[in-house]
């Protein structure tokens, strides 16, 4: 079955000594003969294909690479809102200094916003001097405030705080071991899941416990045309413990930047639609391969006593390394809810302009119910 469905579109077809394959067959980066133009024109919109055979749109690529990083630090808001960056990586990730949350000022609150939406995750330093109401404030200048999962109640069955329940705590010492070391973006079992999230760190452990983020952006322009043709449309059943709970598209349209993203994770993806399930496994885990195996999509990010994390679920997903066991790492969690309805339902548009919509599978009070671990 897998043959016939994939022969026909070219999957997994050499192309020729030194030539990449159409489909992912391997868990190592992929090294066609122009991977590493993949990153830097991901991050310009460029065609890196072409860059490979036409020295020419290369030279204009590159060219357009050097002038957007150095705008990129040297922007005119940054400096009026009195704030300087430094890029973690390439594409995904940057410190931003000069900030405190306590007091943001709204051109720093600007600055931040459009930081987010070109480098899916800011990262702060220093701020272990912030309230937990002065958490929730400096949330609430982006967005609308969620629970700790955002519309949902919870993932499962642990009681919400019920002084903060806005708060999720992620707190883990020797005696309750807890991380989530595994690839996601938050609450996918949702149709309505959380824009974004600020992470604060109230006590991080001596050594390790750091956090990677991958760029979803960069995940889906790196696919084959092929690849892309096939899942452009599709959509792939999230669940919790196994459950079909929602119906989200494959590729999905951010709704600020309008740029396309790779929308699936192993943590809460159990299959995609109108495959068979043996051959949805076999195409999932070829994606993930790819998606995860990729260090130049990604950053990481180490952890001190005040530090701040705060991300666009739409555009990247992350993995909290489980490697501090027996040292106490707290960490508390402000969701972030897209105040404009039909922006917070996940969408691919299509060509023509049209959105077509997550689709909720279950009734609102099972997908509000927590399931049991």
């Amino acid at each position: 079955m897998m043959e016939e469905l994939f022969k026909p579109r070219g999957f997994n077809q050499g192309r020729g000594p030194g030539s990449r394959t159409d489909g992912w067959v391997g868990g190592r980066a992929d090294t066609w003969q122009g991977h590493y133009r993949d990153n830097p024109a991901s991050r310009i919109g460029a065609d890196a294909h072409r860059m490979v055979t036409d020295e020419a749109y290369a030279a204009e690529v590159a060219e357009a690479i050097r002038q957007s990083d150095a705008a990129f630090v040297d922007h005119d808001g940054l400096k009026n809102a009195g704030l300087s960056v430094r890029p973690l990586s390439p594409g995904i990730g940057v410190f931003v200094a000069g900030i405190d949350m306590a007091t943001p000022t709204d051109a720093q609150v600007e600055q931040v916003w459009r930081l987010m939406m070109e480098r899916k995750v800011v990262f702060f330093r220093d701020q272990g001097h912030i309230t937990r109401d002065e958490h929730l404030a400096f949330g609430k200048r982006f967005a609308d405030i969620g629970l700790a999962f955002g519309r949902q109640q919870a993932l499962a069955e642990s009681p919400p705080s019920e002084d903060y329940p806005e708060l999720l705590r992620l707190y883990s010492d020797e005696a309750r071991p807890f991380v989530p070391s595994n690839w996601h973006s938050d609450v996918t079992w949702s149709d309505r899941p959380p824009l974004g999230s600020i992470l604060l760190s109230r006590k991080s452990p001596p050594v390790g416990g750091d956090t990677l983020f991958i760029d979803a952006f960069a995940q889906w322009d790196s696919l084959s045309p092929v690849l892309k043709q096939f899942l452009e449309g599709r959509t792939a059943i999230h669940g919790r413990g196994g459950k079909d709970e929602v119906e989200h598209p494959i590729c999905r349209t951010h709704p600020v930047t309008g740029r396309k993203a790779l929308y699936i994770n192993p943590t809460f993806t159990n299959s995609i639609c109108g495959m068979e399930p043996a051959d949805s496994a076999r195409l999932l885990a070829q994606l993930y391969a790819k998606m995860y195996a990729t260090p130049e999509f990604a950053c990481r990010f180490q952890w001190q006593d005040g530090s701040v994390a705060m991300w666009d679920n739409r555009s990247c997903q992350h993995y909290a390394v489980g490697d501090f066991w027996p040292y106490v790492r707290q960490m508390e969690r402000v969701t972030l809810l897209d105040p404009v309805a039909e922006d917070e339902v996940p969408f691919w548009e299509d060509e023509s302009g049209q959105r077509h919509y997550s689709v909720l599978l279950t009734s609102e009070q099972a997908i509000n119910t927590p399931v049991s671990r």
